[in-house]
């Protein structure tokens, strides 16, 4: 028996510039905000796929590379029923469900999968793998995929509404667009930076596209849905969402350098919030900062 699709609605495209651009010009009226006739067409996850992807994005406007073929590239409408100051949740938990989709794929290669705060999903070596030469600021893990959220607001565009109540209906609640970019097939030469890799370059005999989208959309429905039953909150209730959130994470507790706008900041990652908790000093000097997501450039080990 086939699995039922976990999306509302699937497009698939041969080639588009960004899937990420392309919903957000689909859902975007004149004003600038979301506009109630496209979110009609585009509901409560909702997917775009393209099969090429020539102008892909990352965090802070970086590239995001992909060769003709072999990669996922594809964005996912989430319309969350959380209070809008939860919102910041949503990338650890797209990271999540992509890292769970990727797992069963590596099952036999020695390699395991775990996020990145705050937007990658990495392999990492298992004790009985031969761990690769370590890359500065990446050690022996390799980014095998990226999620890159943006908010489509139900006003012109502006910051995060700042709302406490939880929206009414899916119709009330914003729009964000989720996407999604796993490195499939490509060999070593199509890998565009030294610690990347690739489901195939790590040993997995399934690198098929559509099925691992099914995966992922599974995974971030079922994560969605555990999140709007402790009302945003991942430590509300028995905390189960917020300890898998930080057991994921292979950034908590490791020594690390955040980039940001007034300079580099070095600590100890120490937990989620959703933004990175530093230690930063020892002794009775220490004191605990919170990084945000939208003020880092760039997160590295300290070698």
């Amino acid at each position: 028996m086939t699995a039922r699709s976990p999306f509302s609605r699937l497009v698939v495209v041969e080639r588009t510039g960004s899937t990420n651009t392309d919903l957000r010009r689909a859902l975007t009226g004149p004003d600038g905000g979301l506009d109630p006739v496209a979110s009609v067409r585009w509901p409560h996850l909702s997917a775009l796929r393209a099969r090429t992807q020539t102008a892909g994005r990352g965090r802070a406007d970086h590239v995001w590379t992909t060769p003709p073929t072999g990669a996922l590239t594809a964005s996912i409408v989430v319309r969350p029923l959380v209070p809008n100051t939860r919102l910041h949740w949503l990338p650890l938990l797209a990271g999540l469900a992509v890292a769970r989709a990727l797992a069963p794929r590596l099952s036999g290669s020695g390699w395991n999968t775990a996020t990145k705060w705050p937007n990658d999903v990495i392999a990492l070596p298992g004790p009985a793998t031969c761990a690769p030469a370590a890359v500065p600021g990446w050690g022996s893990s390799r980014k095998l995929a990226g999620v890159l959220t943006e908010m489509v607001t139900p006003g012109a565009r502006g910051p995060v509404p700042t709302g406490a109540a939880v929206p009414a209906s899916r119709d009330a609640a914003v729009a964000v667009i989720v996407g999604i970019g796993v490195n499939l097939a490509q060999d070593a030469q199509q890998l565009p930076v030294p610690w990347a890799a690739s489901l195939a370059s790590l040993g997995a005999a399934d690198t098929a596209a559509g099925p691992l989208l099914d995966d992922c959309g599974r995974s971030l429905a079922e994560l969605v849905s555990l999140w709007e039953s402790v009302g945003g909150d991942p430590d509300a209730g028995d905390g189960a969402l917020g300890r898998q959130l930080r057991s994921a994470c292979a950034t908590l507790g490791q020594a690390v350098c955040v980039n940001g706008p007034d300079g580099e900041v070095a600590g100890v990652a120490v937990d989620l919030s959703p933004g990175l908790v530093l230690q930063v000093g020892d002794g009775t000097g220490a004191r605990l900062i919170e990084v945000t997501a939208g003020d880092v450039t760039a997160v590295r080990e300290r070698n």
